[in-house]
């Protein structure tokens, strides 16, 4: 069956990308949890989708004109934006961890191989600049390929990042496209799959991995 990914969490049991969301997706039993960077404006690599703090904080500031400082303030006990090395110490399951821009890769990339971290985390994203960056500086590191174009991915690209992964939004799964990715010796992650019917299509599609906010549920799936 494939590996069930907890997307930020379990953010029905907590706030999104926290500490205790990652409890929460762990005790269910995630075999893997999928969490976002943000880089502050000291240049520390922090857990968080998105750009400000508007929707989950009520502060429209944005991360990139903060210090790391300031975001701790916000929250309270271990339900606050937490820092990426506060993650990896706290977390010893495998991570997807995903990022949407070339500036938060060197310092993740930093923070990941101080944790000892690089063979458990897997680097998603949709940015392939930020990819081709990360394979410049990590020949080792392991890469999935985020995918949103209806059209289905170039191998020459999945060879030239060195990819483990295609990683493609649900609706463009199809066992056609998953057989061509298995057929260059890679894997196939997905994301966000949330109903059951849509879990039982792609797993029959014959993918590796499937990302969800509804790990208990996909979990019961793939037992």
């Amino acid at each position: 069956m494939p590996i069930a990914i907890a997307h930020r969490g379990d953010s029905a049991a907590a706030r999104e990308n926290t500490l205790p969301a990652f409890d929460a997706a762990v005790r269910q039993g995630a075999d893997m949890v999928e969490l976002d960077l943000r880089r502050t404006h000291d240049g520390q690599i922090v857990v968080l989708h998105d750009p400000t703090l508007t929707r989950l904080w009520d502060d429209d500031r944005a991360v990139a004109d903060l210090d790391l400082e300031e975001l701790a303030d916000l929250g309270c006990a271990s339900e606050r934006i937490p820092a990426l090395g506060e993650v990896l110490a706290h977390l010893d399951v495998p991570l997807m961890v995903d990022f949407t821009g070339s500036e938060v890769v060197p310092g993740a990339l930093d923070v990941v191989r101080d944790a000892g971290a690089l063979g458990r985390a897997l680097f998603v994203s949709g940015h392939v600049a930020a990819l081709h960056l990360l394979r410049s500086l990590a020949e080792e590191a392991r890469i999935g390929l985020t995918w949103t174009s209806p059209e289905p991915p170039p191998a020459d690209l999945l060879r030239a990042l060195g990819a483990e992964f295609w990683n493609p939004m649900f609706t463009l799964v199809t066992p056609e496209r998953v057989a061509a990715v298995h057929a260059l010796g890679l894997k196939v992650s997905t994301w966000t799959v949330d109903e059951h019917r849509d879990m039982r299509r792609v797993a029959d599609a014959g993918v590796d991995a499937i990302v969800s906010n509804r790990i208990g549920a996909l979990r019961r799936f793939c037992s």
